[in-house]
């Protein structure tokens, strides 16, 4: 009966992949052509995520002859001239800064004019910089997250051609994050992008702020909205088991490469697309599977209940992602023994995805554990362990 689930199940998942890719029939990915130095460009400083996002727009203009490629200390000097002086002092790159570099500063401005399209309705944002991207051919600078962390959107799949009335149905959205020491291109669907709290899923959270519960993006200056769907991201049901998963990843990726949406900056998943075990990871009060691939520059994350694609990530680095239980149980036993202790036993590991912890997002959960272990004089006791996703131990004996 089990296995006759697991194939069921597997054929029920592939076939909604299926069908849900074949109704995304648009896709857009800029610049057309590349600038140099090639896209993207990791900000320089902590919080320098503004300029590196203003740095990578002015050097991709659709007018090659109009390209500047400025440094970030330039850009964030002009974004501090325009700010808002009224924001809070660690509001470093308001939308009026931005806004001041890309449009009010002639000098630098390369093409078009620009207007802050912030605003309460995330699907009113969302619809003009789907309209505009597609119609100017502009990457946009957009604010992800409860807080002031800006991101270059260079892209989406869509199920239509987005027009000026008329819905239009966000599958996927392109965008490089500038973080500083792990910039990387990012893949999210659009059911993601809209719920989850580290996108869209929150407006920002700064009452001192004049931006205060809006949702961030420069953009073009408005005339149209289009009306924006998007899939509801399924967060409850049952767990799907790995053997699914790994279907659903599959044919996923099988359907991407024959209708040819891969965008560019993720085209090395054409090269080596095999996966290693998918990791169950532990929310909140959700459930999801990392999917570490054989090239270590590149992660997934699929739907725990529905096996759909929610998120791939390509880094500027490599990661390694533990899976083997006896792995983290040995890394443990040496820990203690570098203490002068022994390990008896540990509970099974579970990965957790705790947002505060998370330098990366969903793509850097932990390894929890409990350890128990017995000191030289034979008293035993029970120890708490968190180990980040490559093994390395971050709370345990060595902070005792």
């Amino acid at each position: 009966m089990k296995t006759r689930y697991i194939l069921i199940t597997c054929l029920i998942v592939f076939l909604q992949t299926a069908m849900a890719m074949d109704a995304s029939a648009y896709y857009l990915v800029l610049p057309d052509i590349p600038p140099t130095p090639a896209l993207p460009y990791p900000a320089e400083q902590d919080h320098y995520s503004g300029p590196a996002c203003v740095q990578m727009i002015l050097n991709s203009c659709p007018n090659t002859t109009a390209r500047h490629y400025n440094s970030q200390d330039d850009i964030y000097s002009i974004i501090l001239l325009h700010n808002k002086n009224t924001e809070p002092a660690t509001w470093f790159s308001d939308p009026q800064g931005m806004l001041g570099v890309l449009y009010k500063d002639k000098a630098l401005s390369p093409c078009g004019s620009w207007y802050d399209g912030s605003d309460t309705d995330k699907n009113k944002v969302l619809g003009h910089l789907l309209y505009y991207m597609d119609t100017m051919k502009y990457l946009m600078p957009v604010s992800i997250g409860s807080s002031e962390h800006w991101v270059t959107v260079i892209g989406y799949q869509t199920d239509v051609k987005p027009t000026y009335s008329g819905p239009v149905t966000l599958q996927n959205i392109w965008f490089y994050d500038p973080l500083p020491g792990n910039v990387a291109a990012m893949w999210v669907s659009g059911s993601v992008w809209n719920s989850n709290a580290l996108y869209w899923g929150v407006p920002l959270n700064n009452s001192a702020s004049s931006w205060h519960n809006k949702y961030l993006a420069i953009i073009e200056p408005p005339k149209f909205t289009p009306v924006v769907v998007i899939k509801d991201w399924v967060r409850r049901g049952r767990i799907l088991p790995v053997d699914s998963i790994k279907q659903s990843y599959a044919g996923w990726l099988t359907t991407m490469k024959e209708k040819k949406l891969i965008p560019k900056p993720f085209e090395s998943i054409n090269e080596n697309g095999a996966i290693d075990t998918p990791i169950l990871v532990q929310a909140a009060d959700y459930a999801y599977y990392l999917i570490p691939l054989k090239n270590r520059r590149l992660a997934a994350i699929f739907n725990a209940y529905d096996g759909s694609f929610e998120e791939l990530r390509l880094s500027q680095r490599e990661s390694r992602f533990v899976i083997d239980p006896q792995k983290i149980r040995a890394t443990i036993a040496e820990n203690m023994r570098l203490h002068r202790m022994e390990l008896v036993e540990t509970s099974a590991p579970v990965m957790r995805y705790d947002p505060k912890a998370a330098v990366n997002g969903r793509f850097s959960p932990v390894w929890e554990t409990q350890a128990v272990v017995q000191d030289r004089t034979g008293k035993k006791q029970q120890i708490p362990v968190l180990l980040d996703q490559e093994g390395a131990i971050l709370k345990g004996i060595q902070s005792r």
